[in-house]
């Protein structure tokens, strides 16, 4: 019984040693961010309300526009927006869901079902696209030569990312 004694008494050290660097590891880091917690900051200010703040935002930048510029750019964005498609509701997406989980999961493989499926998807993201695109060539004739050629070259630049 004596053995177990000394046994006890250092856990009961380790655990309350270990506690106490926990403690000051996260006041520390309250006080000092990481730089893991830097990068997610940083990762956190490219979207807002869901909408990637990089890309064409970060292009006009870029491309010192004039306050009018800025203004047309501004009419141009709202007027797409303006058009753009509802999102489809919650119950829609839930449907298309299952759907999808049902094709995947049945016994026999519906190709057919699943072609559907996939062809509808497309047809959402190549109007999204489409759109999108028509945007961009609006703006992009509002701009001086000077910053066509920047817009082109972030635009060929972008491609090679990916």
């Amino acid at each position: 019984m004596k053995t177990r004694f000394p046994i006890k008494a250092g856990l009961v050290a380790l655990i309350a040693g270990s506690a106490l660097l926990t403690g000051q590891l996260y006041a520390q880091s309250a006080e000092q961010p990481t730089a893991d917690a830097q990068v997610e900051r940083q990762s956190a200010g490219k979207y807002e309300h869901g909408h990637h703040r990089g890309g064409m935002h970060k292009m006009l930048r870029m491309l010192d526009l004039t306050e009018t510029q800025k203004t047309d750019v501004k009419a141009i964005v709202e007027k797409y927006k303006a058009q753009r498609p509802e999102k489809p509701s919650a119950e829609v997406r839930a449907a298309n869901k299952a759907q999808m989980v049902s094709v995947i999961t049945n016994a026999n493989f519906d190709e057919a079902k699943a072609q559907e499926l996939i062809a509808a998807n497309q047809e959402r993201k190549a109007a999204k696209m489409l759109q999108h695109m028509k945007m961009q060539n609006e703006i992009y004739q509002l701009l001086t030569p000077e910053q066509q050629a920047k817009f082109t070259q972030r635009i060929e630049k972008q491609g090679k990312k990916r």
